[in-house]
C-alpha cells in the first residue's frame, strides 16, 4: 500500500484518538506510518543504494508491473510476527507503546486489505526466524 494512503488513514485515526490521548495521538500516526521504513531498509540491503526516491519508484512502479515477483519472499522486520510480539509485550508495560500499537495494528489491517485486493497472497515473509531458516537451507 502506498505510504500516502497509510499517512491519510493514520492521520484520521490519530485525529479520532486526539480527544483521548491529546498530543500522544501522534504516536498512533507514527505507528501507522513509520513502520514502513523497513521497505527502505530492505531496498538499501538489496540494491546497495541509499537513494530514497529510487526506492520509492521501485516499490510503486516496478513491483506492481512485475506482479510482485521481485519482492516475493523479502523480509520486512517491522512487519514480522516477532516485532508484533515484542511490541505487544511492551504495550502492557509502556503506555506510549500501547498508543503506538493502535497505529501499528491499523497499519497491519490496511496491509491485509491491500493484499486481499491486490496480489491475493502474502508477498513477504512474516517471520524473521522462518526467513533465516529458509536462507540456511
Amino acid at each position: 500500500m502506498k505510504p500516502l494512503t497509510h499517512l491519510l488513514f493514520s492521520s484520521i485515526l490519530a485525529a479520532v484518538f486526539y480527544p483521548i490521548f491529546g498530543w500522544k495521538a501522534l504516536l498512533v500516526l507514527a505507528g501507522g506510518v513509520l513502520i514502513d521504513i523497513d521497505h527502505y531498509l530492505w531496498y538499501i540491503y538489496k540494491h546497495k543504494s541509499l537513494n530514497l526516491i529510487s526506492a520509492y519508484k521501485f516499490y510503486i512502479n516496478n513491483v506492481k508491473t512485475n506482479n510482485y515477483s521481485n519482492v516475493y519472499g523479502i523480509l520486512l522486520i517491522f512487519h514480522s510476527i516477532e516485532f508484533f510480539i515484542v511490541m505487544t509485550f511492551l504495550s502492557f508495560y509502556i503506555y506510549f507503546t500501547f498508543i503506538f500499537m493502535i497505529g501499528l495494528l491499523f497499519h497491519y489491517l490496511l496491509d491485509l486489505i491491500f493484499l486481499y485486493r491486490g496480489p491475493k497472497h502474502f508477498i513477504v515473509n512474516h517471520s524473521i526466524i522462518y526467513w533465516i531458516y529458509k536462507k540456511t537451507r
